[in-house]
């Protein structure tokens, strides 16, 4: 893979793990370590998939590792509403408060 497309891939999205959402060099929730975001492959190059950058993504190490030819689909915008509505106070306030910060006002 080109070093021109890990790069893109990783601007396009944002540094940030797409199956966990965990975002480079911060503590990693489930193994407490800095977060370190490699480049995966959404339909793995066994199964005929290509290092195309429609078929990169950016994974952190702990979900590289456990997605071995694994592709999950990403939650629609309802769903993940409803998640956030059902989640207690102090969870909402918290997922407010990563969106902040991943997503400063301008």
């Amino acid at each position: 893979m080109k070093p021109t497309v890990k790069a893109l891939v990783l601007e396009l999205d944002r540094f940030t793990c797409q199956m966990c959402g965990a975002v480079e060099g911060e503590t990693h929730l489930f193994d407490h370590r800095p977060t370190r975001i490699l480049i995966g492959h959404v339909i793995d190059k066994s199964q005929g998939g290509s290092d195309e950058p429609g078929n990169l993504r950016a994974l952190c190490s702990v979900c590289n590792e456990g997605a071995a030819n694994l592709t999950l689909d990403r939650p629609s915008l309802h769903k993940l509403l409803v998640q956030v509505r059902r989640a207690t106070a102090q969870d909402q306030l918290e997922v407010l408060k990563w969106l902040r910060t991943k997503f400063p006002p301008a």
